[in-house]
């Protein structure tokens, strides 16, 4: 851990709480998707929704529409996910304690960034609410990296910015998917308990370290010291 200049976080459960209804945020893709040529019964709300979007423009293509009018249906999804977390950011709270050990990090010398699959307004201003914006030195949001995650490329291009390599970052998550994007990439993951899906976040498969949350980190990382 003597090597370790950053820190990435995900940012819905696990800097903030989030009354995002993601279950209504994919019926609605789906039945966007259904109204223009997606078959039904391909699509679920149990999908994530880089599979709904992947599987989606695999279909329009296999049945030759132009590039044109996929990039226009994916238009109209990013749209649909953008209104349903902006709808949530009245509701949004910080995780307790969170805006007080991301201060430590600051003060320690990390450098800090949030990666997450949601919007990047919607990012800003949870993290503008919590009162944590300003102590991050990236923050990137959906359509900001070169594949989502869990591909490997999310973090590559997030540990880029910060100007610093894949060995030299921590990556910080709540869930399944957050676990999967450090394995992709080879960076150490850190989970935290705090996602609204409690043990289901893990899928099965919980990660070596799980935290209670955020707040615990700081004596995490000193102790490996």
């Amino acid at each position: 851990m003597n090597t370790i200049k950053g820190i990435i976080f995900d940012l819905d459960g696990t800097l903030i709480n989030t009354s995002i209804n993601f279950t209504v945020m994919k019926e609605r893709m789906i039945n966007f998707l259904e109204e223009n040529g997606i078959p039904k019964d391909i699509l679920t709300p149990k999908q994530t929704t880089v599979v709904i979007i992947a599987t989606s423009e695999k279909i329009l293509r296999e049945n030759g529409k132009q590039q044109v009018d996929i990039d226009l249906v994916r238009q109209t999804l990013e749209e649909i996910m953008n209104q349903g977390e902006l709808d949530a950011v009245q509701d949004i709270s910080e995780i307790d304690g969170v805006q007080n050990a991301l201060q430590n990090f600051r003060e320690s010398g990390y450098k800090l960034a949030v990666l997450t699959r949601s919007h990047h307004a919607y990012a800003v201003e949870a993290l503008t609410k919590i009162g944590a914006y300003d102590l991050f030195d990236v923050i990137l949001g959906r359509g900001e990296t070169p594949k989502p995650k869990p591909y490997r490329e999310a973090l590559e291009h997030t540990a880029t910015l910060l100007n610093l390599n894949l060995n030299e970052i921590i990556f910080i998550g709540d869930n399944h998917i957050d676990a999967n994007s450090a394995a992709n990439a080879e960076v150490f993951f850190i989970g935290v308990k705090t996602g609204r899906h409690g043990d289901f976040s893990w899928d099965g498969c919980f990660p070596k370290v799980l935290l209670e949350s955020v707040i615990d980190l700081p004596a995490y990382l000193r102790g490996k010291k």
